[in-house]
């Protein structure tokens, strides 16, 4: 059994987690096993954002409380912290403009609801204070892999009764040994640990995939297959894709044992289909989601605006209509953080979080506000992006300098900086980076119309609106 290559004594550094990269994981890409992320080109720009972010766990970078501990693994005794801790999460967006949708302090919210919902893992609920506890210390990379293989879920068992699906096949002694495959793991080549739980509900005789577990990434029998790196080389002509390309990978999971103190739920349908309501888990995840949500939209208005700008194409009433609708959506998203923050109370397990109704309004409007957002930016930007200037343009003795540097000269800035630009629109409006990164916000609650019936179950529950207008109209 591999152990987390972070120390446990909550002295985190970039460096320490770039060195822990080279641990043995099996990181397959494009057919390829990566020897080190840290210095491979596909990944490097990943990894190194992230030991950038591991070191602005300073006492004065706000993304950690008076403890010393990151905020995101924070349980809140009152609303402001519960503010505080969405700081937190605002400041670790703005780190990447918002485009890592799995930045580690979304599935650091998630263990910290587990903690302070522990009693709902009955036996194992020991396990969950404890791995909350060195999770926290040493500030891991965490992330989740929940979805089945996508034959499972229409097609059952094969002939020979083996499903696809992560299960249980045996226990020892040391702990429980699984096998199968876990899909859409996003972040999980450059994590520390990935967390494991179902995603859809399980049957009553599903035993053996009702599980929730945390593992090492590097522990034998686990193998990553991601898919390709959208990482451009040189990596000036994808500003985004190169820095923040944080991958997408099925687990493949060939008998792993799982020691017993890092096993959550093992054989308990009913605590693993009720894992959500029971731990009130996405009141946490959500908030984050929300806030992330938020400052992504704001990178794409600031990056729409200043391309206006620079081409002039501001002063254009079309124009400043596109971005007034851009400055709508970051509103929006904003006003449901700050909606969702304002009304937080207690929860059943006596800690405070937002009202989740809020942040399920954030999560169900984002799917179609940011693929709309994207395609403003698309249009301020105009025919800019269909021919812009490319990195080797910058070099003084590339043929086609002089010329890209006057003809792309904008209002106050000079070619060089216009078709930077230029060149991170077309990384979240044209490039598969940004392809995939709409595809992401859509998906990322599970098929919008489903969620959007969802919500309004959410909404109504409970809900009874004095509306003496109405009053008497189906009397």
């Amino acid at each position: 059994m591999a152990t987390s290559t972070a120390p446990p004594n909550g002295i985190r550094t970039g460096e320490s987690y770039l060195g822990g990269l080279a641990d043995g994981r099996r990181v397959h890409l494009a057919g390829r096993l990566v020897a080190d992320l840290a210095q491979d080109p596909a990944t490097e720009g990943m990894a190194h954002f992230l030991a950038n972010l591991l070191d602005a766990h300073h006492p004065d970078g706000g993304l950690t409380g008076a403890d010393g501990h990151p905020l995101a693994y924070s349980l809140a005794g009152s609303g402001d912290q519960v503010r505080e801790r969405g700081r937190a999460f605002a400041r670790t967006a703005r780190l990447s403009g918002g485009l890592m949708g799995r930045s580690p302090d979304f599935v650091a919210t998630v263990l910290t609801a587990w903690a302070g919902a522990a009693d709902h893992f009955g036996p194992y609920a020991e396990n969950v204070r404890a791995y909350w506890r060195l999770a926290r210390a040493s500030n891991l990379v965490l992330t989740h892999a929940i979805s089945d293989p996508p034959a499972d879920r229409h097609l059952g068992p094969g002939p020979d009764g083996e499903v696809q699906s992560l299960r249980a096949v045996r226990t020892t002694e040391d702990g429980v040994v699984v096998r199968g495959a876990k899909m859409l793991a996003t972040l999980s080549p450059f994590a520390d640990d990935l967390v494991i739980y179902p995603f859809r509900p399980l049957g009553e005789t599903e035993t053996d995939q009702a599980l929730c577990f945390a593992v090492p990434v590097a522990s034998p029998g686990l193998t990553l297959y991601s898919r390709p790196s959208y990482a451009s080389v040189p990596a000036g002509d994808g500003p985004f894709a190169s820095r923040f390309d944080e991958l997408d990978a099925v687990c493949h999971f060939d008998d792993v044992l799982v020691p017993w103190d890092r096993v959550f739920i093992h054989g308990d349908v009913a605590a693993a289909n009720n894992l959500r309501p029971g731990t009130d888990m996405t009141s946490y995840a959500w908030h984050q989601s929300a806030v992330r949500a938020w400052v992504k939209a704001e990178t794409v208005f600031e990056l729409a605006a200043r391309c206006a700008k620079v081409s002039g194409r501001d002063r254009q009433p079309v124009v400043r209509q596109q971005l007034g609708e851009l400055a709508g959506i970051v509103e929006t998203l904003r006003g449901l953080v700050v909606s969702a923050e304002t009304s937080a109370r207690p929860n059943d397990f006596g800690h405070h979080v937002c009202d989740s109704v809020p942040l399920a309004a954030a999560g169900m409007l984002n799917a179609r506000l940011y693929p709309r957002a994207v395609e403003l930016l698309q249009a301020i930007a105009s025919s800019g992006l269909v021919m812009h200037p490319v990195a080797s343009d910058e070099d003084p003795g590339a043929p086609s300098h002089a010329f890209m540097h006057t003809y792309f000269a904008g209002s106050g800035v000079d070619g060089i900086t216009h078709g930077r630009l230029l060149r991170a629109a077309a990384d979240l409006t044209m490039n598969r980076f940004g392809t995939r990164q709409a595809l992401y916000e859509r998906l990322f609650l599970g098929p919008p119309e489903a969620f959007q019936g969802k919500f309004y179950d959410l909404f109504t529950a409970g809900r009874r609106v004095d509306s003496p207008v109405l009053d008497g109209l189906d009397s």
